[in-house]
């Protein structure tokens, strides 16, 4: 697994974004992104785009996340035509397509943020 990170957010950038969440966030997703705001994450088999935090706001905006899938909030993509959204009431990870965006077609993937690093690990580089 490779990892290029951001320059880390600051600690008021940090202290904005989490004035503004009413959901939960996974476990590790903090912690990762008090170290980098924003991050590639990849393997030879898998790509994940970590969006900013302090653009995550106008991102899910811009994709109107709260019209489509209202029960997610968007974090990232594979690059392509498929994001990653925590699932407001539960944190778990989902993926889905941008275009079709609905509960119906978020598909399961990590239990927390923790889970999603491991995954990646375990797929090398």
């Amino acid at each position: 697994m490779e990892i290029i990170k951001n320059k880390p957010p600051t600690e008021t950038e940090v202290k904005e974004f989490l004035s503004k969440i009413d959901f939960l966030l996974p476990n590790g997703y903090l912690e990762f992104f008090k170290n980098t705001n924003g991050a590639e994450i990849y393997s030879s088999e898998e790509y994940l785009l970590l969006w900013p935090i302090t653009d995550l706001f106008i991102l899910n905006e811009e994709y109107t996340v709260e019209t489509f899938i209202p029960d997610f909030f968007l974090i990232g993509s594979d690059g392509g035509d498929t994001a990653y959204a925590i699932e407001r009431n539960t944190g778990k990870i989902f993926e889905m397509p941008f275009i079709g965006m609905s509960k119906d077609e978020a598909l399961f993937r990590f239990e927390d943020f923790n889970k999603l690093l491991v995954f990646y690990d375990s797929l090398g580089s």
